[in-house]
This record gives structure tokens, C-alpha cells and sequence, in this order.
């Protein structure tokens, strides 16, 4: 159960990710910085939908943790592409800009 959130938090902010660039290039960053805070806070606020649900067979502390590696992966794969983009790995720059 801990994978299949995992993959499926990290799915969602990868989707999120690919929403903000899009927004980015094709209106700028007037309207990619409105959408970066609302998908940011959708992002913050189904953590604490998961958080307070009872039916699920995960620890609080789990699904922090989940969150956590989700938005670091976010951190992680911005910085690459800005800062260094000669190390991007191209199957996810080829997710991101095809």
C-alpha cells in the first residue's frame, strides 16, 4: 500500500510539474505563478486529506514521509534542469516537453 501511494503522489506531482512548464511557456510566468501556488496547494491539501482519513493502513508518519520524497523529487528534478540541464535524464525531459 506504501508503494502504490508513492507512486501515485509522485505521479501527480510529476503532472503538476508538467502543468506548471506548460503554463510557463505558453502564457508566462504571470499566470505559471498563480498556477505553481493553486497546484502547490492542491498538492498540500490532499496530504492532509490523507492524513486524516482512518481507512487507511498507513502510519501518519508514512505518508509525511511519502509527501515529503514526492515534493523533494520535485525540488530535485527543477534544480537539475535549471542548474545543470546537461545532466537532465531525457526520458523525463522528453515526458516534460513533448
Amino acid at each position: 500500500m506504501i508503494i502504490l501511494m508513492f507512486f501515485i503522489v509522485s505521479t501527480v506531482a510529476l503532472f503538476f510539474m508538467k502543468a506548471i512548464l506548460w503554463t510557463l511557456f505558453q502564457w508566462g510566468a504571470k499566470i505559471a505563478i498563480p498556477v505553481a501556488l493553486i497546484l502547490s496547494s492542491i498538492y498540500i491539501w490532499g496530504f492532509f486529506l490523507a492524513k486524516s482519513k482512518g481507512r487507511l493502513d498507513i502510519s501518519k508518519t508514512a505518508i509525511a514521509w511519502i509527501w515529503s520524497i514526492g515534493f523533494i523529487e520535485l525540488l530535485f528534478l527543477g534544480g537539475l534542469y535549471h542548474l545543470t540541464p546537461q545532466f537532465f535524464p531525457s526520458v523525463i525531459g522528453n515526458f516534460f516537453f513533448e
